[in-house]
């Protein structure tokens, strides 16, 4: 029996094209044995013609083109630049050819990368732009020799696949940048001969807020060429030429620009072009043909084309690039603020379910110091969170999970101390008045801005804690960051000493810059009396303690300003009203019950010293170190309400807290602790085995600790007066 015989009962073509078919076929197919390689060809062909049979005949409403417009993309671009009617017209004749008895509608778009067609025409795509048919109907309408082409634009090839995205990108709460670049951008194209036109821009913020993205969502706005130049592509070129591989690229531009916007995207720039004193013969190579290549751009008043480069740090670029004719235009994408959170969120959500418990601005007030890419990754926790659990849609609960999952990323991306031991109030025993004083100066700064700006009080801008040692002074500040709910940065001496010069201002100022973009933020610096000591005229340590003092007094007359506000990217609402409760913190694990809603610009720097005679007075006047509270050792009331939280989680009986408290005069908090624990210890020498400690270990443990304070050093801090 033949082969086709075997496959063509099932077929149901009009008659005269299905016979002419087989017929071919069957010629084709003589002495075919089955399962050889052209029985199966064979059986494929088949199989597509039973495919086409099938959309004919479910396909009653398809009706003949009249006439089709179309965007065609070009292997060759150049033989159709300011071409004549005869080559449209040859070009409209290719198009039919290829589109003959092929059913379209609007935006259908055709690929013939791999067709024969496609290479003797040199047409890679066509992009059905409109269709008209005599019916009015533009949908399905069917390509014969009788329909009508006309070609409404020609791009190239290598054009078309530069501005061609996959992935649509969706950006908020940065709408005000994108409609300056979006400007700069048809600037660019309209106005190529004036002497004052933008070639370069340079996005720079910190690590994750979306200027990669930012880029990427420009070119699809404007419909521009994306040219992404990485970094290896340029250092390991197949030339072994950095500064060729960067001229082949903006050659291409140059092509490219003659149809449209093109954008050359340097992604961190300051790895390519890093600073002079940090770049290497490569790098200066580098650096040397893009100011060539960019100086060329600006004086041949070539248009279109627009270099973006980011960084995340912009002092680490080679000044050279940041002159005018070059990235003249310096764009800060920083730290969003609230109601920048607010928008990325709202993007996020769209392609989430999310029950109507949670609020949009209620998740923006949780996350001070998140960037977008840990907002994305926020959602993405809390989506698994909701998944483990087979829940339909995402509620507060699984929110308030992956926020103990996910960190800021710049929490991670700093040497400082990020992480805090939460503590409350209640742990804290005694000292009332130095806690009604700390609330009042750090506290209230975070919580009721408004109200303090309504009676003209302007807000403590810092704060300094002294007293002797051991008395709690870094506990008390742990407790107001708790209770505040905002970010923590404790820093050190011995963290900010180097053996470099110039690389301790650096640490101090890249400290205050983070501090800024994770407002709300209390900056902490534990004895501070060796970075800030009083000047003197002798020893090379004092020229660095007058260096770092001067940065940091500097950082602290511009601390309650970010540096966007500065430079008015954002709008002045970035400020208003915050001052909504915080209702989802009360169930978190670490519940509190102060649950206002923190000013979001707010940084309160707050220093702690054994030491505060030693400090140079210039850093204590006011708008400063304004705020001076000082931390006493406990009286006997106080010890009695330390010794009873810490004697609370102890396994003991019978204790005499009164007794123990009279008999631990001069004891600092620290030494308290340390005599219930010799207590405990003392218990385990005399028995392994047991289960209790007693007044009479308590007894033998002030035998061993001795307290850390005496009659002398109090007067020492009664004498004292910080003036």
């Amino acid at each position: 029996m033949c082969v086709c015989s075997h496959f063509f009962p099932r077929i149901s073509l009009p008659g005269a094209f299905k016979e002419n078919i087989i017929s071919g076929l069957t010629l084709k197919s003589i002495n075919y044995s089955k399962g050889s390689y052209n029985f199966t060809a064979v059986q494929e062909a088949v199989t597509m013609i039973s495919l086409y049979d099938l959309v004919m005949n479910t396909s009653r409403n398809i009706v003949e083109a009249t006439a089709v417009h179309l965007f065609v993309v070009v292997k060759d671009r150049e033989k159709y630049v300011n071409c004549d009617t005869a080559t449209t017209n040859l070009l409209c004749k290719y198009c039919q050819n290829m589109l003959l008895n092929t059913c379209v509608s609007p935006s259908l778009t055709l690929k013939f990368s791999k067709s024969r067609l496609s290479e003797l025409y040199g047409i890679s795509h066509v992009i059905i732009q409109d269709c008209e048919t005599s019916s009015g109907d533009h949908l399905n309408a069917l390509v014969t020799y009788q329909t009508f082409f006309t070609i409404k634009k020609i791009q190239s090839e290598d054009f078309y696949d530069l501005t061609l995205n996959p992935r649509h990108i969706s950006l908020g709460g940065i709408d005000p940048i994108i409609e300056k670049l979006c400007s700069i951008m048809q600037w660019n194209k309209c106005h190529k001969s004036l002497p004052h036109r933008t070639v370069g821009v340079l996005l720079h913020g910190p690590s994750g807020c979306g200027k990669s993205s930012l880029g990427k969502f420009l070119a699809q706005k404007c419909e521009a060429a994306f040219i992404n130049i990485e970094g290896s592509e340029i250092l390991l070129s197949d030339d072994g030429s950095g500064s060729a591989a960067l001229s082949k690229i903006f050659s291409r531009a140059y092509l490219l620009s003659k149809e449209g916007s093109v954008i050359i995207f340097l992604d961190e720039l300051d790895m390519l072009c890093p600073a002079e004193t940090n770049a290497s013969v490569g790098s200066k190579q580098i650096t040397n043909a893009l100011i060539t290549e960019m100086d060329n751009l600006f004086d041949q008043n070539i248009s279109g084309v627009l270099v973006i480069g980011t960084t995340s740090a912009i002092s680490n670029i080679n000044s050279l690039l940041r002159r005018p004719g070059r990235f003249d235009q310096e764009v800060l994408i920083n730290v969003p603020t609230k109601e920048q959170r607010a928008l990325i969120l709202e993007v996020l959500f769209n392609s989430m379910t999310i029950q109507s418990d949670i609020s949009l601005s209620e998740i923006a007030l949780w996350t001070p110091g998140y960037v977008g890419s840990d907002l994305k990754a926020l959602c993405e926790e809390a989506l698994c969170h909701s998944s483990r659990s087979h829940k339909t849609a995402l509620d507060r609960a699984d929110f308030l999970y992956a926020l103990h999952r996910v960190v800021p990323s710049l929490r991670k991306s700093t040497n400082c101390c990020l992480d805090i031991q939460q503590v409350s109030w209640e742990e804290i025993g005694g000292l009332e008045e130095v806690k009604c004083e700390i609330r009042q100066s750090i506290e209230w700064p975070f919580l009721y801005p408004e109200v303090l700006k309504s009676m003209d009080l302007s807000a403590t801008k810092g704060v300094l804690l002294y007293g002797a040692p051991g008395c709690c002074k870094t506990t008390l500040v742990r407790a107001a960051a708790t209770s505040c709910h905002v970010n923590f940065i404790s820093l050190n001496g011995a963290q900010i000493y180097s053996p470099y010069v110039g690389e301790s201002e650096r640490i101090i100022s890249e400290t205050f810059q983070k501090a800024r973009a994770l407002s709300p933020c209390i900056l902490f610096f534990d004895e501070i009396e060796s970075l800030v000591g009083k000047r003197t005229s002798a020893g090379k340590q004092s020229r660095v303690q007058e260096r770092i003092l001067s940065t940091m007094l500097n950082e602290m007359d511009g601390i309650g300003v970010r540096l966007d506000q500065k430079v008015k990217v954002t709008n002045d609402s970035n400020n208003i009203d915050e001052s909504q409760a915080m209702k989802g913190f009360a169930e978190a694990p670490f519940e509190n019950n102060s649950l206002k809603s923190c000013n979001s610009s707010a940084v309160i720097v707050i220093g702690a010293t054994n030491r505060p005679d030693m400090i140079d007075s210039a850093i204590l006047r006011p708008g400063r170190m304004d705020k001076l509270v000082y931390v006493p050792p406990p009286d006997e009331q106080s010890r009695r309400s330390i010794l009873e939280l810490i004697i609370s989680s102890m396994a003991t009986k019978d204790i005499d807290i009164t007794e123990l408290s009279r008999k631990t005069e001069y004891y600092s908090g620290a030494d308290l602790k340390n005599l219930c624990k010799e207590a405990g210890l003392i218990c385990l020498r005399e028995n392994s085995n047991a289960a209790l400690i007693y007044q009479a270990h308590f007894v033998k443990a002030l035998e061993v600790i001795k307290p850390s304070l005496n009659e002398s050093i109090l007067q020492q801090y009664n004498r004292l007066t910080i003036k």
